[in-house]
């Protein structure tokens, strides 16, 4: 009794010394979550001092009788510690409180096991609600992620599109160009082929016109020939053989056969100066022959008339399936030009808007990646506390129940 007397005696000074100067406000603190705010109770202090010395009658008559300053000191380095933190305080605080109002301990250790066991849950309601917040991250995270490689892919495609358009552009322009000139060349072409065609037309024409005066000359000579033979004066024919030398004449200045004429139209003259069967003879030979070479020649100069409108025929025919062709491809390439232009504006404008939309998504992944951190961070901290507070209310209660262990093992042993 001498002994549990001097602890007791020990632990009011441990008391006066340790918590001398704090009030309910002093070791009170505000929690979140885990924590409860301590308000000022009546007999707070006289409630410590229960504390201390049932503590004290416990130790004392647990053993500690032979070292009493031992004991004492234990459970002051015990209190100490768990005082420097603010939950310990707070629970330190409660446990005066509840003992300066006359709460059985039985109950305190219930009420401090039900403050774990709402530290438990409360740390079991974190945990789902961080494992909420890890999926819809990893969710948002994966959405924003897939948007931003959709846009990078389709701004990618669409500069690619750009580049390739642009230089089918250049080459398709390049091409028209080429194209217009080519039909420049072929109208020039078809129009110097019809103007050739036109005057080579004219001049079998006129060279024809002077195959028949040529001929139709011969012939005439001849029957003024005949009627010399057949004994017409040259007096009677004189006129008719005078238009006859002048058609001969002009036809000889006209012709590449000049040679031809002018022993006829010597033949002529000499048969206006006198007439004989000789010389008749021999002019309607010289006639018959020249006839036989103007209708060889006309039929000559007919044969290549005839073939040059056969290959004007046929080179017209090439040149205009040309022009068709040509025309057909500046249609094409104007139309593809057009094209080309299109889809490349359409690709600056796919550039500029994925670009755009890009960047929202990258934002919006690096936003939630960092509200994401933030609430690992917040969860980590708060999970840390808990986890310290569910340390020092599990202390506490281990406390309690070795020293009310002690307690009624010393009573049993007592009866």
């Amino acid at each position: 009794l001498h002994s549990a007397i001097i602890e007791i005696n020990l632990y009011f000074v441990i008391f006066f010394f340790f918590f001398k100067q704090k009030t309910a406000y002093e070791i009170s603190a505000c929690l979140v979550g885990s924590e409860m705010c301590i308000r000022d109770r009546p007999k707070m202090t006289k409630g410590l001092i229960l504390i201390f010395a049932t503590l004290a009658i416990v130790s004392s008559v647990h053993g500690l009788q032979n070292n009493p300053l031992k004991g004492a000191n234990d459970v002051k380095s015990f209190f100490t510690e768990i005082d420097q933190h603010h939950f310990g305080s707070s629970l330190i605080s409660m446990l005066a409180i509840h003992t300066a109002a006359g709460s059985p301990i039985d109950q305190i250790d219930v009420l401090l096991a039900q403050i774990r066991q709402e530290l438990v849950d409360q740390q079991a309601s974190d945990d789902e609600a961080n494992r909420t917040n890890q999926a819809n991250c990893e969710s948002l995270l994966a959405q924003f992620d897939q948007d931003r490689r959709y846009h990078a892919q389709e701004r990618d495609n669409a500069q690619t599109r750009l580049v390739e358009t642009t230089a089918a552009l250049e080459q398709a322009e390049k091409d028209l160009a080429a194209t217009i000139t080519a039909i420049g060349v072929n109208a020039r072409r078809l129009e110097e082929g019809q103007n050739q065609r036109d005057a080579q037309r004219r001049e079998y024409l006129v060279r024809n016109d002077d195959y028949e005066t040529a001929i139709k000359a011969v012939d005439e000579a001849s029957t003024l020939v005949q009627h010399l033979r057949s004994g017409s004066s040259f007096a009677q024919l004189k006129g008719r053989f005078q238009r006859v030398q002048s058609q001969f004449s002009e036809s000889m200045k006209n012709s590449k056969h000049s040679h031809l004429y002018t022993p006829i139209i010597a033949s002529l003259t000499q048969l206006a100066a006198k007439a004989d069967q000789e010389q008749v003879k021999k002019i309607l030979a010289l006639l018959a022959d020249l006839r036989s070479n103007l209708v060889s020649n006309k039929a000559s100069d007919q044969a290549t008339e005839e073939q040059q409108a056969a290959d004007w025929a046929r080179l017209r025919a090439d040149l205009e399936a040309e022009r068709e062709s040509l025309l057909s491809r500046r249609q094409s390439l104007e139309s593809a030009i057009e094209t080309y232009r299109r889809i490349i504006v359409e690709s600056q404008e796919a550039i500029e808007y994925h670009t755009v939309e890009y960047e929202k998504a990258n934002d919006n992944w690096n936003n939630e990646f960092e509200q994401c951190q933030v609430l690992s961070r917040q969860y980590i901290l708060v999970t840390q506390a808990r986890s310290r507070e569910l340390d020092i209310i599990s202390r506490l209660i281990e406390h309690f129940e070795t020293k009310l262990r002690g307690l009624k093992e010393y009573m049993i042993e007592r009866l």
